[in-house]
């Protein structure tokens, strides 16, 4: 009996733990605890990053995808036909449009606070105050990147202090205000008054019948061109047919004239709410535009890749957190040629 209930007490002791390892376990148990809290700490840090990096950037992708869908309509409805002098003359046989496309420095739309590129275009988007059921309308339409504040933005009724940012702009005219078709006396009309005339249609009442599609918009780079670009080429961003990115189908090389380009490369360049208001904050003018991007970028399509990396450079160095869109648009109504009509008699 004692024997066996020496053996009952050790198996008792055996049993349980001594506080040594309990405190070992404690300790095991506490460093995987804390790893797994910094673990699930940042990897909810991550997923909050990035949500809100969408989250910021959601407007300027919708706008961006606006744009590229809206400049694949862009036609110019060309045709061939007689050109004829004062006397009714025929003195060529040419390419001719009564429509208009065109890319600019957006600086020539008038002011400072209009960076990088601007482009209009006729689509027939169907856009009408007047009448309904008609989609297939002509419409003036353009985008380009302004820096204001949003007091005509706001309901009359909200109060509070205007907010300076960059705004993607879209230009839309209604068809019943489309002035691409203003000719003769009505021409002369509208000059005499001021007013935008054929060649200057994309700036009747610009302020009036644009909107903004995205705030924090820094930059629109458009670059027309004729054909894909070379992998591999030291000129593979090089465009023949606009090479300071600029182009205007009435006034171009006679190669060109009167057609609309086959590809438009689209750049985009946005930056976050977070990056705006402390550049706001830093500026101690916010009604001043911001230097976000140098004078002498996107002045030649063929240093375009070059001018991407001073960019990024310049908005890492101002601490500013970015996103750049950019695509190939192909413009499905154009048919493009570099053959040039047989002169007339």
């Amino acid at each position: 009996m004692k024997y066996s209930g020496k053996i009952k007490a050790q198996q008792d002791r055996s049993s349980g733990f001594t506080l040594a390892e309990l405190l070992v376990s404690m300790t095991v148990l506490s460093v995987l605890l804390l790893m797994l809290t910094q673990l699930l700490t940042q990897v909810q840090k991550t997923w909050t990053y990035s949500e809100a990096r969408i989250s910021q950037f959601r407007e300027a992708r919708v706008a961006f995808d606006i744009i590229t869908k809206n400049l694949s309509q862009a036609t110019l409805h060309t045709y061939l036909d007689y050109e004829r002098n004062s006397s009714n003359q025929v003195t060529n046989y040419k390419r001719q449009s009564e429509l208009h496309f065109i890319t600019m420095p957006a600086s020539d739309l008038s002011g400072s606070n209009r960076p990088t590129h601007a482009i209009f275009f006729q689509a027939p988007l169907g856009k009408s105050d007047l009448y309904e059921n008609l989609d297939n309308l002509f419409n003036a339409r353009g985008y380009y990147v302004e820096y204001g504040d949003d007091r005509l933005l706001k309901p009359s009724f909200i109060q509070s202090d205007p907010k300076y940012r960059f705004r993607l702009m879209e230009y839309l005219a209604p068809a019943e205000e489309n002035q691409i078709y203003i000719d003769g006396d009505e021409e002369r009309l509208a000059s005499s008054k001021g007013l935008a005339v054929y060649d200057k249609w994309f700036k009747h009442n610009l302020s009036e019948f644009s909107h903004p599609l995205a705030e924090n918009v820094i930059a629109l780079v458009v670059s027309p061109r004729e054909s894909l670009p070379v992998s591999g080429s030291k000129l593979a961003t090089y465009s023949a047919i606009a090479p300071d990115y600029s182009y205007d189908s009435n006034n171009v090389n006679p190669l060109y004239v009167q057609q609309a380009p086959p590809l438009v490369k689209v750049t985009m360049v946005a930056i976050d709410e977070n990056s705006a208001i402390r550049l706001e904050e830093e500026s101690g003018s916010a009604s001043s535009m911001p230097t976000l991007i140098p004078a002498n970028l996107f002045k030649s399509t063929a240093s375009y890749n070059d001018d991407i990396e001073d960019l990024k450079e310049e908005l890492n160095d101002k601490r500013v957190n970015f996103k750049i869109f950019s695509t190939i648009v192909a413009i499905r109504s154009s048919k493009w040629s570099t053959t040039v009509a047989a002169g007339g008699p």
